[in-house]
């Protein structure tokens, strides 16, 4: 089958839009027919390097869609069925799903991160498809695991952002931190993953919700998510001790870094109250390391928890969140600044480095 998708080629270039062939479906395998792709901030850092999905690959993570063809040992999926993809495809037998960790799953991070998930060919050669799911492409094939099935009535292009940034962020708070009402809150980077904290944290009830950010638009964007306060960190010598001036000196509970920056979360480290604990969204480069002050650790209890996927169980997390989304309760059109078509891909690129946008969602007819 012929389908345009959008190729990466080489590191640090812009992506192709062209015509691939997509192969047939292996027995667990299901062909989606997509509508709505985020474009997430991790899909631009495949494309510095940053994240290890070796070239030549299809971009797109964050996607939705309607199931068009399913393998022969796949259940509980049939063409016509709406879904939500997911970018761990837990196995449901390793010890990790077996424990209820399924966003670690050592089967399907190991085949997400070793580049051998090929979907496509052009010409001959292989295209690999990003972390399983390759939702840059009009047409994509999953696993059959990675389908979440949603009901109908939810729109597919709200839909997708659950996929990933709703997911990461707000599970962040709910599963990973389990911040409790009443409980403080800092947020550094308020993109369209650290959004999705802040009103993660305003679902659970957090009594102050501290943005930290270096843009004023992005800081608005916070208020209206559910920020209390806000900090300009471009115009903030100390931001630590903001943080715990708005906090009577006491520091937060919980400091969600999110945006990948070692001394980032170093600042969010400082900003704690004894006790208090530093959540790590964003992702640093793999040559990166943190430097904190060690003798916090144990003396005033402090701790760093790593959040990825947002601890999910995506089968029962990402139906919850969308029934609140149907209920008015969590937002996601507000978290779209720009519907484009597959060939603005890589405008859509520029507008996020240059922070013009929280999400830009391609959407196909």
């Amino acid at each position: 089958m012929s389908v345009r998708g959008a190729v990466l080629y080489n590191f640090f270039e812009p992506l192709k839009v062209e015509s691939v062939k997509l192969r047939a479906p292996r027995s667990d395998e299901v062909v989606v027919k997509m509508a709505a792709s985020g474009v997430c901030h991790s899909d631009l850092s495949v494309r510095q390097a940053k994240l290890p999905f070796p070239p030549p690959v299809i971009l797109g993570h964050e996607g939705a869609g309607i199931v068009e063809e399913v393998g022969k040992e796949v259940t509980g999926l049939k063409p016509g069925d709406h879904v939500v993809l997911a970018w761990v495809q837990s196995c449901g037998r390793c010890a990790y799903c077996i424990e209820g960790e399924e966003h670690l799953c050592d089967a399907a991070i190991k085949a997400m991160m070793a580049g051998e998930e090929t979907a496509f060919e052009k010409d001959g050669m292989a295209i690999s498809r990003m972390a399983g799911v390759a939702s840059f492409a009009e047409r994509t094939l999953v696993r059959a695991s990675a389908c979440i099935k949603i009901p109908e009535e939810v729109p597919l292009d709200k839909a997708c952002l659950v996929g990933c940034g709703v997911m990461t962020g707000v599970g962040a708070v709910t599963n990973t931190a389990k911040v409790r009402p009443g409980q403080t809150v800092a947020v550094f980077g308020c993109g369209g993953v650290g959004l999705n904290v802040i009103q993660g944290a305003a679902l659970c009830g957090a009594s102050r919700i501290i943005a930290v950010d270096l843009m004023d638009k992005k800081l608005q964007w916070a208020r209206e998510f559910g920020a209390t306060d806000t900090i300009n960190a471009k115009q903030t010598s100390d931001v630590p001790d903001a943080i715990r001036s708005l906090t009577g000196g006491r520091g937060v509970d919980f400091a969600f870094e999110v945006i990948g920056m070692p001394e980032v979360i170093g600042q969010a480290f400082l900003s704690l109250r004894r006790g208090g604990k530093v959540v790590v969204v964003g992702v640093p480069g793999f040559d990166q390391t943190v430097q904190l002050p060690a003798s916090a650790i144990p003396l005033e209890e402090k701790s760093v928890l790593g959040s990825l996927y947002g601890s999910a169980r995506m089968r029962r997390d990402m139906p919850k969140l969308l029934e609140l989304y149907m209920q008015k309760r969590l937002k996601l059109d507000e978290l779209i600044s720009r519907r484009i078509s597959l060939d603005q891909v890589n405008e859509a690129f520029a507008a996020m480095e240059s922070g013009e946008v929280a999400r830009s969602v391609i959407v196909y007819s």
